[in-house]
């Protein structure tokens, strides 16, 4: 710029750029000032560097938190192991201090602030209406479960299973030859192969068994119009493979005859036979599946006590094992409900105390622990609550309808009703139908098994819905689908305990994936802004 203004403007201007023009000695000693400004640039980034570098942990720091997480790990996994065995005991003192939390409230309140008598007091409620309750519901339901299969009569049994299956209509006459004939008819798919005369004679023995027994049944056993002609069948086709059997027999080795053709006739008359003794069976007893049914619900006395031999056999070591580990399964059980009752007392009482030192020790951030703390209270109210008090009341109106049809195991019923209605999909149903069942095919008590079907679809099985939907006060539940398989899952992990500890595993996923969710949308409110703004500043600067 001055150097066109020194050519376009006139002498004075010229003299006046001149003077402003700084002299030689000056621009020297500016360009002998630059050099110190460069280097304190220099110094200035090299303690900035220096800076930086300090500021990175030495290796004998690293090494030391390194050595600090590994026995952080190790004494962790051994406190795992010490711990794992009271893993039951100290989460169900952990539900009941937080479902009985009011009650120690209202305790509180009303022994003015004195913590330990109300923790006291809370902890001899949950004793009295929880724990004791359930001892002698158990104890009394194994006693009636001893009872029970003590009076068993084997007798009145198969009595009762005759009865079973008239009532059903899946009743056999003449059981014993239908299970004679299926026998032959199994022996004529796989015909012997002997080189003496003796198995022909054995051959020709079963085959003539065969053809008397269909007729005896064709004449004694009613049934459709079909099985006459597929009767008339089987006959012609057992004289034809007898007669195959006596020619076989009579044949010598010095007769010239196609030996292949001739074995090749004989299996296909038998396998002919054997098919046709079948197709009129299953024609006569009601069709392939019926048969089938009216078969297996008729066993014989024989095939009854091997059953019976076998389940002793895979049972009586099982039995001898659960005696033999009966005193430590009651030390067991008894050191857990010690170990109980006093986790509810301390939970009580430093419950608090404790959850802020968790906090305080544990790096994820406190919103995040206390979501987690209020989710495991509301699904302690309301999932398990909710679970549990449905149980109960179709457990109890279960029972009441038990003992109005003349039930006598009134205690085991409401048990095995209580626990087989936290399973989602199985429920109630799955112990008063067959009760119902029981009543209408063994003791032939129509309307009693009728009325406590209706009575258990109507009233039992649908208190759930209302009882749940009371409790959950519109918060969310699981999917059916979802809460079976964390019931199942729960049990086959954790075990009895699993039916509450599953669906809570399930919902605290749910929880940490909500608050992933909830932690990347606020990242990406929060970063948007911040690259809009960089965009338009770089725009105004340009």
């Amino acid at each position: 710029m001055a150097k066109r203004r020194r050519n376009s403007k006139s002498s004075p201007s010229d003299d006046n750029s001149e003077a402003q023009t700084p002299a030689p000695d000056q621009q020297d000693k500016a360009d002998v000032a630059e050099p110190p400004t460069s280097s304190a640039a220099i110094e200035a980034s090299s303690v900035a560097t220096s800076n930086a570098l300090a500021s990175f942990p030495s290796m004998a720091r690293i090494l030391s938190v390194a050595v600090l997480i590994l026995g952080i790990i190790a004494v962790g996994a051994l406190f795992y192991k010490v711990m794992a065995g009271f893993f039951v005991p100290l989460f169900l003192a952990a539900l009941l201090v937080v479902i009985f939390r009011p009650v120690h409230q209202w305790f509180g309140h009303r022994l003015n602030g004195r913590q330990r008598m109300a923790a006291l007091a809370t902890t001899g409620t949950v004793l009295l209406v929880v724990l004791l309750p359930i001892v002698f519901l158990i104890s009394v339901a194994t006693s009636q479960f001893t009872a029970m299969v003590s009076h068993v009569n084997f007798a009145d049994l198969s009595s009762g299973l005759d009865r079973a299956r008239e009532q059903l209509g899946v009743s056999l006459p003449y059981a014993e030859q239908f299970r004679r004939l299926d026998v032959l008819a199994d022996t004529l798919d796989q015909p012997d192969e002997p080189d003496v005369e003796l198995p022909h004679l054995e051959m020709q023995k079963r085959t003539e068994e065969a053809l008397t027994l269909v007729q005896f049944l064709q004449s004694e056993v009613d049934g459709p119009a079909e099985a006459d002609l597929a009767a008339s069948d089987a006959e012609t086709k057992l004289q034809a493979f007898a007669a195959a059997v006596i020619q076989r027999s009579e044949r010598t080795n010095d007769e010239v005859i196609d030996q292949v053709t001739s074995e090749e006739q004989f299996h296909r008359l038998s396998l002919s036979a054997a098919a046709s003794i079948r197709s009129w069976m299953r024609t006569l007893l009601g069709g392939p599946f019926y048969s089938q049914i009216r078969m297996i619900a008729n066993p014989s006395a024989e095939d009854f006590k091997d059953l019976l031999v076998r389940g002793r056999e895979i049972l009586q070591p099982r039995f001898v094992s659960v005696t033999s580990a009966t005193g430590s399964f009651l030390a067991q059980t008894l050191i857990g409900m010690i170990v109980l009752i006093i986790s509810v007392y301390f939970f009580l009482i430093d419950g608090p105390a404790m959850i802020r030192t968790l906090m305080r020790l544990s790096p994820l951030d406190d919103a995040y622990e206390e979501r987690l703390l209020l989710e495991f209270d509301r699904t302690s109210r309301a999932v398990v609550l909710a679970s549990v008090l449905s149980a109960l009341a179709q457990g109890i109106l279960a029972s009441i309808g038990f003992w109005i049809t003349g039930f006598d195991s009134v205690i085991l019923l409401f048990l095995l009703t209580s626990v087989m209605a936290l399973v989602p999909f199985l429920g109630a149903a799955s112990v008063w139908a067959p009760c119902a069942l029981y009543l209408a095919a063994v003791e032939e008590r129509i309307g009693a098994a009728v009325m406590l079907a209706i009575y258990g679809a109507g009233i039992v099985s649908s208190i759930d819905n209302v009882i749940k939907v009371f409790i959950l006060h519109g918060q969310s539940a699981l999917h059916p689908l979802l809460a079976l398989l964390s019931v199942l899952g729960g049990v086959k992990v954790f075990g009895p305990i699993g039916i509450l500890v599953g669906p809570m595993v399930v919902v605290f996923l749910q929880t940490l994936l909500e608050i992933l969710n909830h932690e990347l949308s606020e990242r990406e409110i929060t970063g948007q802004p911040q690259i809009t703004s960089t965009i338009v500043s770089k725009t105004d600067g340009e």
